[in-house]
Formats: C-alpha cells, structure tokens, sequence
C-alpha cells in the first residue's frame, strides 16, 4: 500500500510541504510507471486553480513527466472536475489537478486522475510510489528520448461543450436569474457562459482571482454574502463553488441554505417520479442527515452509506450501478459523469427548476432537514483507537443513544488524519441534542484531558 500517494490526493503548505522536489519525483515516477503498461510515451493533462503557486508546482510536475519520458499537456486554470471530463472523452493517459480545495491560497494539493477521469487506486499509487526516492531507481530519459511540454489553450471551450452534450438545452430556455458565487476560483471564467447559454440571467460573485484570493470570505465555506445577494436581487437561485469547483451548495429563493443532502433528495426525488432511479437506491456517507434518511425510508429508497469521504461515494455508485450519490459538503455524483461537478450540479438544478416549474423551495420541501450539532475533541496520540474501549466514554455514548431513542441519533468517530474525536448529533430539538453533545464531549475530554470545542 502507498504510504505518500492516497487516492484522495496530498495537501500542504505549497512548495514548502508540497515541494517541487516531490512534484518533480512523482511526474517522473508517474511516466515510467504509465510508460510500461502503454508500451509509448504516455500523454498527461495538467490542470490546476488559480493559486499562485500552480505556475511553480505545474512547471516541477511538468518537468518530471518529461524527464521519466512522458508528455504533459497544460490546460491551464481548469477544476479537477473538468480535467476528469475531458481524460474521460478524450485520449489522454492520466492526469494530474493542482488544487488546494476549499483550502486558502498557502495549501495546495495534487489529485492523480486515472485516463477514464477517476482517482488512481491504491494499486497504481503504489506502483508510482515504488519508483520514487528510496524505491526502485530507473534513470531519467535522455535529451534523445525525454518528453515535450504543450500548451492547450482550448480546454476550458471542450470542457464547456462537454458539459452542454451531458445536459442538453431544453427547446423552451429557462429565463431565471440566479446568483453564483465562484470562490475566485476555478470555475470563474466559465460559470457564466455557460448559466448564459440556458438563457439564464446570471449575476456572478467572486469571480475575480488574483492568486491569493480563492476562497477568501467567499464560495462554500463562506455563505453569508449568497445568502443576503439572492433575498436582495430577488434571485430564483444561489449557487456556491469551492475553489476547485467540485463542491456545490444551493440557496432558495428565500435565503435558505440547502446542503449536499438537501441536493441530493431533490434529484433523487425526481427520478423517483420519472421511475429512473437504478437499483432504487443512493450512496451517501455516514454523516448524512438524518432528515435525508427518513426521506428515504418513507419513499421505500436504499442508502448505500459509505465512509466519510467523497471518493467511497463515487466507488459505491459504480460498483452497485446507481444513479447518484452525495455528501452534505456539497459533492454530487451522477453515473454518466466521472467526478463530482459543481457547475454541473448548479446546471441541473436550474434545468430542473425549469421543467418542473417549481420554486427551489419547493422541491426541496421533500425533505425535512434535522438540526445537528458537531463539536471535535482533540485528543492525544496515545489514546488513539484506545478511547474507543474506555468504559466511561462508552456508557455515556449508550446514555445518550437511549435518551435520543428513535427520534434522532449520535455518532463518534476518530478523524483519521487528525489526532481529533468528532461528536456528531442529530434529532428534532436543538437545544436538548447540544446538551447531550456537550455531556458526551466533556466525558471524553475529562477521559482524555483535552479540550472541546465547536
């Protein structure tokens, strides 16, 4: 198993933590690797946000394809997203996304995409990993045989009519007006075109990136200025990205947030009364709301739940054969794309405004979002696993699960790349489930001699 690579991607502090060392190491390993199985040259796109590192880390990644023999493609400032719909309709042999998220412009990231658009397994991970530093050594390509560096200035145009092809423009163009809020990320320069070409009136936010402004009091980790634009603007709909474009979050017409969950019930709602939900069931994490559950249960729907992280979503979707599944940051996940898409997902909701005719309030009236509280208790190396058998943690988590009965339910689980313990509760009545949030974390901080908090 990769111990560097994860098929979720590497985060740090750019050039310093995420180093043009590392970067140039893993482009080359990468190629030797794809150069094996491909028996040619193997052909990268490159795609990164508008950080202003990507220029130095895509210039270390770019000159480590070349030098393990590899071609690199640089389609310039581009999500992860539509560098994964483009691997998955075009030739390509991987790819690679410079993105830090919804993360401040200091972080940085690097997801390694396989040429369908999907994360490389633990598998292929490890296989690069192995040729890197420390494992089997293979000499760079010569001056006779290294690769070459293109620039495509037309990537964003394809992803765009990429995404017109999946989501074909009703015969009637829905004449809406909606705010977006692009984070000043990736997803700045083409939310409007393409909202634009739908006959959509769309007023855009932050939409203006200068390498150290995506996701500065904006985009999905910041939703007050949406949630005040759209009641202001009189707006049918508000839609927030992250900076890589991947995640979405909605605002009704009436200023109301409505979170990955609330999302996911309103499309899988409509294919239920289409009669086109495969398999009859969704995929969503263990952290969904408990409202999206009894949504389900009283509609007869399966919830296939997975871990905490976006990619088992997208793993559960193929491998049971349904049509979507979500998390409730914002990730969305249909089967006829490859990854998660936020401009993709304010699409769709918009066209589905429109042929219906109903408000967005209305069509998420189809599920009644319980109130939740989620306090973290950072804990010390030591009594990682190990609070998990401490008697008095555990008869207090048991209390609390015997008060909630079956009017909601609690959750504590360790986050893995943290030394931290999440309290999670839900149920109909706020006041009494942070009590019972805050009972459950004093006992665990007293356990532990940590701290808690919100």
């Amino acid at each position: 198993m990769s111990k560097i690579l994860k098929p979720d991607g590497l985060h740090g502090i750019a050039v310093t933590e995420l180093s043009c060392e590392l970067l140039l190491h893993i482009g080359r390993a990468a190629a030797q690797v794809l150069s094996r199985s491909c028996g040619r040259p193997p052909v990268f796109y490159v795609a990164h946000d508008p950080r202003r590192s990507a220029d130095t880390l895509e210039a270390a990644l770019c000159a480590g394809i070349c030098s393990g023999g590899g071609n690199a493609v640089c389609l310039g400032t581009l999500s992860s997203a539509a560098a994964a719909l483009l691997l998955s309709e075009e030739d390509a042999d991987g790819g690679f996304v410079l993105t830090g998220d919804a993360g401040t412009y200091e972080i940085s990231g690097l997801r390694m995409l396989t040429k369908d658009g999907l994360p490389m397994s633990e598998e292929q991970l490890s296989k690069i990993e192995a040729m890197m530093p420390g494992g089997i050594q293979i000499p760079p390509k010569s001056h006779r045989s290294c690769g070459v560096i293109t620039r495509d200035d037309t990537a964003q145009k394809r992803y765009l009519q990429l995404l017109q092809k999946h989501n074909p423009n009703p015969r009637k163009k829905a004449t809406i007006r909606v705010a977006v809020d692009c984070a000043n990320g990736a997803l700045s320069p083409l939310a409007k075109p393409l909202l634009t070409a739908y006959g959509m009136e769309a007023l855009i936010l932050s939409n203006e990136p200068d390498g150290t402004n995506i996701n500065n009091d904006c985009g999905v980790t910041s939703m007050e200025t949406l949630l005040e634009y759209v009641k202001k603007h009189k707006c049918a709909a508000g839609f927030a990205f992250d900076g890589n474009g991947e995640r979405c979050i909605a605002v009704d017409e009436r200023g109301e947030l409505l979170d990955g969950d609330r999302l996911l019930a309103i499309f899988t709602s409509d294919l239920l009364r289409q009669k086109t939900l495969a398999k009859n069931g969704v995929a969503a994490t263990v952290m969904t709301n408990l409202g999206f559950l009894r949504f389900a249960k009283s509609n007869g729907i399966t919830v296939h739940i997975t871990e905490p992280s976006p990619r088992f979503v997208q793993e559960r979707i193929r491998n049971e054969g349904l049509s979507l599944g979500g998390e409730r940051g914002g990730y969305l996940y249909f089967a006829d794309m490859p990854a998660s898409d936020g401009l993709c997902t304010a699409l769709r909701i918009c066209n589905l405004m429109h042929r219906t005719g109903k408000p967005l309030s209305q069509l998420a009236a189809v599920m009644e979002h319980a109130p939740q509280v989620s306090l973290t208790i950072r804990i010390a190396e030591k009594w990682r696993e190990i609070w998990k058998n401490d008697t008095q943690i555990v008869d207090a988590i048991a209390r609390c699960e015997e008060m909630l009965g079956t009017d909601g339910r609690i959750l504590v689980r360790e986050l893995s790349r943290d030394c931290v313990i999440q309290v999670l509760l839900e149920g109909r009545d706020f006041a009494r489930i942070n009590q019972y949030a805050m009972s459950v974390a004093e006992t665990i901080r007293s356990r532990t001699g940590q701290s808690a908090s919100a």
